[in-house]
């Protein structure tokens, strides 16, 4: 059998029961045919990327299926985030035969952002509401135009027409789409149940790389004829899983943040027996990438929801005491050494990575202190950082705020910073004042932490700068809300005073009841 339906098999089989588990969660919200919708195009999807032996020819079957199922789908949006993890995100440049040879570089989520998410955002800025500019909106504004006046150094046109569209891409066209397509509570909650379902399937496949050491999407790429730098990445003699994110951080990246949404979304809708077994399946799949930084952003994130309700520390304290004893005595010892040694900070299992951080952060303020406003394209050529070299030849820049220091600038990083400075105030102040809201603040403040945490432990690759743009959306969309409640709740109180007022008033139609119905009309 060739390797590569042999791979598709093992997929398809593992979904099953993971698909069987999320479908008791993401049900009782989205409703069977919905959720019928999600499962099915997921594994069209699968299926063709394995099929496939060109990505491009892969991207056009996919765009003609999901042109097919969009008309049926209740939010064509919640497509978005199942899709943009059922292939491998590697990029491949498409061009203009005898004008461009590279136009622009297109990998899954891109091109889902330009069939999905595009008409979502010509829809919703047909709305005047929808355009305005809240303050909030400023920094991230400010930060794509920032990348795109630092394109203009690439120097020929071909390099800037490249880069400037994948800016407004990945950055302002899947912000704009989240932050303002969502609009209550149920909404957000069918958002996050399907990052949950989009990660369920890929952890439980990550599980089986880790146990049979085998990469089972790297039989697309090569089929596709992509490189990849690192195929296969080992941490203290085991495989680091990566699945379709490619790179084993981004991996764990995704596995993280969808067991932090599976918190958010919990509620009396969904079984907790089913609820434990997808954390399962997710935290499983969290620790088969072998990767230390999600794994300390899932720990916040934890804390930030215990800290929030006293209650749940109390139910894991005394949940966890019968588990520390059953484990105590038929967890094999071994193993449980094993995992103490990977921890950060306490294990000793590549401990160069710890001293490789460490040194690049150092190195790394030398060269931003050249260029401190706007950075510099070519930073990777000082010679600071060219003695970080590892042995693949490359330069890993495991810092996605250093990153962004070094090649756009502290004018840019102060931009970024700003923006989800603002979110966590926002979601922090909520979190304290606004307890009766239909949005669980706590743990979606929790999400975020534990997203800007990480993305300081590696760089943006493959999906994880789709995966925070598309949270900070959600994150804003959820802010929003609870100030259209506090707009509202001032008009539902003038309404019913005024309402009072008729009942005792014998003329409806005197000069104060006019003026109150005048207030009332320009604020709805």
């Amino acid at each position: 059998m060739p390797e590569h339906i042999r791979a598709l098999l093992y997929i398809l089989i593992l979904a099953m029961p993971a698909f069987f588990v999320a479908g008791r969660l993401a049900i009782p919200l989205v409703g069977a045919r919905e959720f019928a919708l999600w499962r099915n195009t997921w594994i069209v999807a699968t299926c063709l990327a394995f099929l496939t032996t060109n990505f491009l020819i892969f991207v056009a079957l996919l765009t003609f299926v999901i042109f097919f199922v969009r008309k049926r789908a209740d939010q064509p949006l919640h497509l978005y985030i199942i899709l943009m993890f059922a292939a491998p995100c590697v990029s491949a440049g498409v061009g203009v035969p005898g004008l461009f040879n590279r136009l622009i570089d297109l990998n899954l989520p891109r091109v889902l952002a330009l069939v999905i998410l595009l008409p979502i955002a010509i829809k919703l800025w047909s709305q005047p509401e929808m355009r305005r500019i809240r303050g909030i909106d400023v920094p991230v504004i400010g930060f794509c135009l920032m990348l795109c006046l630092l394109a203009l150094r690439h120097g020929d046109f071909n390099s800037v027409f490249r880069v400037v569209p994948s800016y407004v891409i990945d950055i302002l066209l899947s912000y704009f789409v989240f932050s303002r397509s969502i609009r209550s509570g149920d909404a957000l909650n069918r958002c996050l149940v399907a990052f949950v379902v989009a990660a369920m399937p890929l952890a439980l496949v990550g599980v089986f790389e880790y146990l049979r050491d085998w990469r089972v999407y790297y039989v697309v790429v090569l089929r596709w004829d992509l490189t990849l730098i690192s195929p296969y990445v080992f941490r203290d003699g085991s495989l680091r899983a990566a699945a379709t994110a490619v790179e084993p951080i981004a991996f764990g990246f995704l596995c993280m943040v969808g067991a932090s949404a599976l918190i958010a979304v919990r509620s009396a809708k969904t079984g907790v027996l089913w609820w434990w077994i997808a954390m399962a399946m997710l935290v499983g799949g969290l620790f088969a990438s072998l990767s230390r930084g999600p794994w300390l952003g899932f720990a916040l994130c934890v804390v930030v929801v215990i800290l929030a309700n006293p209650k749940t520390l109390i139910k894991l304290c005394l949940l966890a005491v019968p588990i520390a004893a059953v484990m105590q005595q038929i967890g094999p010892v071994a193993m449980i050494d094993r995992f103490i040694n990977l921890l950060p900070f306490v294990g000793h299992a590549d401990e160069g990575s710890e001293a490789y951080r460490s040194e690049l952060l150092d190195n790394a303020l030398l060269v931003i202190g050249h260029n401190p406003l706007f950075g510099s394209q070519d930073f990777l050529s000082a010679p600071e950082l060219q003695i970080m070299i590892q042995g693949q030849g490359i330069i890993d820049i495991v810092n996605s705020y250093i990153q962004i220091a070094l090649e756009y600038g502290l004018v840019s990083l102060t931009l970024f910073v700003a923006f989800f400075g603002a979110i966590l105030a926002n979601l922090a102040y909520l979190t304290l004042t606004d307890r009766r809201a239909p949005v669980r603040y706590h743990t979606v403040l929790g999400l975020m932490l534990g997203i800007l945490f990480t993305i300081a432990t590696t760089s943006s690759v493959s999906i994880i700068p789709h995966i925070y743009w598309a949270m900070s959306g959600l994150s804003v969309a959820a802010i929003g809300m609870a100030r259209a409640r506090s707009f509202n709740a001032p008009v539902a109180t003038t309404i019913q005073r005024h309402s009072e007022t008729r009942s005792e008033t014998p003329d409806p139609i005197s000069p104060p009841a006019v003026a109150a119905m005048r207030v009332l009309g320009r604020g709805i």
